[in-house]
Parts: structure tokens; C-alpha cells; sequence
């Protein structure tokens, strides 16, 4: 294939260059000025006229919750993987805790993968889990055969899953050592749960038989939860705290305290997007743990994303029906959302396009951190000769309206419902193959409309792991 002619963001640079690209077989083989390679230069192949479409790096998503096998009346690969691709998200790295039996052993993974190896449309890593039901041999034995089949590991301070419990401080410690001996980061759900009891014990005296309003829910579980429970991390990691990795942070205290200590963290575009104030008008279709924070913090992160303190951004995937999610009660309804779809696209209109991000900081946010952090930078994260051919084709004169009804997940439940976003996704390819496409690049079956379409087969997606090229 030759792309000609496309406005593309390139490593290293700090605008755009318009330039042709050549693909062969899975992989980007040149990437020239626009006009300097002929079509002969690819036989037979495909001419792709990106003429007014600028090209970026398929999109890392690495927090989704896909929940196959065990939980896939909320999600599915490949539900899951078909909205990622459909938001230009061309690989993603799917959590250990939302699935049955949970990936906190070799035999769990390889059930997994047995599940779910005919139906992505993306590429996709997986982590490994660290269970507070083990006791220190179980997670030891665990981080040791499961290191080279993930990227990483995940644990939690606080946990509401039956099947996958929180750990204490000597668990946390002992894996931190145990996952850093092994060259995989140690991924932390960081809310302290001492301040989370206090929290509810006082809003219960407070409201009294009262109904719990959705301010309460926030209430519940304060940053100043996220703020201890990562300085307890820190501490636990001991003088050398690089493989700690604090998802999902929401509170720009936080980010600042692991970023200052030399570990990485990553938000997600609802802590952007929204706060506290919007749980009144969209309830439970923004519930998450951590919840959405007080309206200063989204500027605050958004200045923390652009200076680096915060890697990356992340999508944490999670929807649920809406039986789960509608319950009436702020405490029980499911917590999560289906971002995977909206996470490029976001932050390409309200980062990129709104200069809140630089060109170079687009990227590491939205591919090139996550796919160095966790080992796969040797194939994916960028555009240039020898990766991926993982690349999407955005037509920037064109918006987007985020409209459930387009959406690929099993659940549509979001909070961007009705967003209007700048920029508009023509194509998503991944390893050089047409997954999605509008209709501006019709063929192989898209038909007219205003939606694209899924092109790929299921089970196209590969499965990869650290040091993958």
C-alpha cells in the first residue's frame, strides 16, 4: 500500500510534514516527502489519496476492562476491540481483574487467550494480577510465570470484586520487589481505604435515612483518598519506585507526588472531561472509581499532561448494562464507562486541536508513553520505518458528534453522549490492514451513511507481549 499525501504526525516532530508512506506486508517499510515515491514502487498494491486527512500512530489504550471470559454481559473482545478501532485505538492492554478466573495465574491467562484469540479486531496485551486472597509464595510464584506472557501487573488498595481482593501494605510491598526483580510494572488502583471509611461513616452520620445524592458519592471516596494511598505506595517501593505505574489518577496532588518520586502515572479523558458538578445531569453515566473530581482539578491535570508530569491517557474501559448501571442508588450502581471508542478522539479535539497539547505531547499522551512503558515501543507507538503499520487517517475539517447509537461496545452508556468533537476518523489500520473506515475511504463493503464500518475479520487483532517488534 501507498498512502500519498498525508499531513502526518512523525516522531520528533513538532508540526506536521506532508509525506508519502509505503507499506509492505505488516510493516511501515518508508516514510518519504509527499511526491517521491512512484506507484511502481508498489506493484500491484493499493494507492491510498490522503490529500486533506492528516495520518497519526494508531492510538495505545492501556486500561480496558473487556471482561471475556466470565463477565461479557457487559463486554466482549470483540465488541471491545471493534470501538477501539473505531475511535483509532490499534492496540490495547486488557485488565487481569474483570475476568473468570482472573488472570493471577498461567493457567487463567492461557484460558483467556483460548477465549479470546478469534475475535479482536485490534492488537492486544494483557497484565497479569496480584489477588490479596495469596499468601506471599502464591503472588511470588504467580508475578514469576506469568512475567513473560504480560506487560505488567495489577493490584488494588481498595476492591469491591469478590474474585479479585485488595492487597495490604506487605502484599503491595512484597509484589512491588517481586514484579521490579522481573522488569514488569506493578500497576496501582490507588485509594487509601482508611480515608474512604472515614469518608462514608461521616457522610452515613450526616444524611442520616436520607437518600445519597450523586455529590455523595463523590463525597465518598475524597481525593484526598487518592493522595494517600499513593504516598503509602511510594513509601512501600522503597529507593527505587520506576516500576510503579498509578492508574486512573484524577487528583493533580497525586500525579505530582508519584511524577516527583520518579514513577509514572496515567489519567483518563472523564477526569478531562467532567467533575463533581456533572454527576448531577448525568448520574450514573459517569460513575468510575476513582470518581470524577472537584472543577479546578481538570485544568490542573490538563497542565500536567502537557508538562509530562501525567505519561499518559487511558481509557479504562468498563461499561455495563444498564440494569447494573440505573439502580437508583449511587452506592451500588456499576462503576464505569465504555471510553475506549472516545479516548483518541477526545484528546485529539480538546488537546491537540484546542492547543492544550503541543504536537509532540499529543503523541506520547495518545500512543508513544504507553507503548514504551510497557515493552512494546519496538513495534508500536509511532510512525516510522520498520513499526506497525498502525496508523489513523483523521480528516480534520470534519467534526464528530459522540452518538451511542455508532458505538461497537455491548454498553453505550456514556457521558460524551452528544459531545461535538473537532476532527473526524477516516481509517483506522492496524498492521497494515483496513480495519475501519468511513465512508470517504469506502471499500469492501462500507456502505453510504454517516457511520463507518467494521472491516476486519474477528480474530485479525494478534496477541502481543513485552519486547514484541
Amino acid at each position: 500500500m501507498l498512502i500519498k499525501g498525508a499531513l502526518a504526525a512523525l516522531p520528533g516532530e513538532e508540526d506536521f510534514r506532508r509525506v508519502d508512506i509505503l507499506v509492505a506486508g505488516e510493516k511501515i517499510a518508508r516514510v518519504a516527502e509527499a511526491g517521491s515515491l512512484a506507484p511502481e514502487a508498489i506493484g500491484g498494491g493499493e494507492i491510498l489519496d490522503a490529500a486533506g486527512l492528516m495520518v497519526f500512530p494508531g492510538a495505545v489504550d492501556p486500561h480496558v476492562h473487556f471482561d471475556e471470559p466470565g463477565f461479557t454481559h457487559r463486554e466482549d473482545f470483540l465488541h471491545g476491540s471493534s470501538e477501539a478501532a473505531r475511535g483509532g485505538v490499534t492496540t490495547v492492554i486488557d485488565m487481569p481483574c474483570t475476568s473468570l478466573p482472573p488472570v493471577t495465574r498461567l493457567d487463567a491467562l492461557k484460558n483467556k487467550l483460548a477465549a479470546v484469540s478469534g475475535k479482536a479486531v485490534v492488537d492486544y496485551a494483557f497484565y497479569g494480577g496480584v489477588n490479596g486472597q495469596d499468601g506471599p509464595e502464591a503472588i511470588e510464584a504467580a508475578i514469576a510465570e506469568l512475567a513473560p506472557e504480560v506487560v505488567g501487573f495489577k493490584c488494588y488498595t481498595v476492591s469491591g470484586m469478590e474474585t479479585f481482593a485488595a492487597v495490604s501494605p506487605e502484599q503491595f510491598a512484597l509484589a512491588y520487589r517481586t514484579c521490579a526483580a522481573a522488569g514488569r510494572p506493578l500497576l496501582l488502583h490507588a485509594e487509601d481505604p482508611g480515608v474512604i471509611r472515614a469518608a462514608q461513616a461521616a457522610l452515613s452520620e450526616a444524611r442520616g435515612a436520607a437518600a445519597l445524592s450523586w455529590k455523595d458519592y463523590y463525597a465518598s471516596r475524597p481525593m484526598a483518598a487518592e493522595v494517600e494511598a499513593c504516598s503509602g505506595a511510594l513509601r512501600l517501593t522503597g529507593a527505587d519506585p520506576r516500576w510503579l505505574h498509578v492508574v486512573h489518577v484524577g487528583t493533580a496532588a497525586a500525579a505530582a507526588l508519584v511524577a516527583a518520586a520518579g514513577a509514572t502515572c496515567e489519567t483518563c479523558a472523564h477526569y478531562l472531561a467532567f467533575d463533581e458538578e456533572d454527576f448531577e445531569r448525568l448520574g450514573a453515566a459517569l460513575k468510575t472509581a476513582p470518581p470524577v473530581k472537584e472543577p479546578a482539578q481538570k485544568a490542573l491535570l490538563w497542565r500536567q499532561l502537557a508538562e509530562g508530569t501525567i505519561g499518559f491517557v487511558a481509557s479504562d474501559h468498563a461499561g455495563a448494562p444498564g440494569y447494573e448501571k440505573f439502580t437508583g442508588d449511587p452506592l451500588t450502581a456499576y462503576g464505569g464507562i465504555p471510553g475506549t471508542g472516545t479516548l483518541f478522539p477526545y484528546l485529539l479535539s480538546e488537546g491537540l486541536f484546542a492547543k492544550r497539547l503541543t504536537l509532540r505531547r499529543f503523541l506520547e499522551a495518545s500512543s508513544v508513553a504507553a507503548a514504551a512503558r510497557y515493552g512494546l515501543s519496538g513495534g508500536k507507538g509511532s510512525l516510522e520505518p520498520g513499526k506497525d503499520a498502525d496508523f489513523v487517517l483523521v480528516d480534520p475539517e470534519a467534526t464528530t458528534t459522540v452518538e451511542p447509537s455508532a458505538m461497537y461496545s455491548k454498553s453505550v452508556i456514556t457521558p460524551f453522549a452528544g459531545l461535538r468533537l473537532a476532527g473526524r476518523i477516516a481509517g483506522t489500520f492496524v498492521r497494515g490492514t483496513r480495519v475501519y473506515a468511513t465512508p470517504r475511504l469506502a471499500a469492501r463493503g462500507v456502505g453510504p451513511g454517516a457511520h463507518g464500518r467494521i472491516l476486519a475479520a474477528p480474530g485479525s487483532g494478534k496477541h502481543i507481549t513485552w519486547g514484541y517488534r
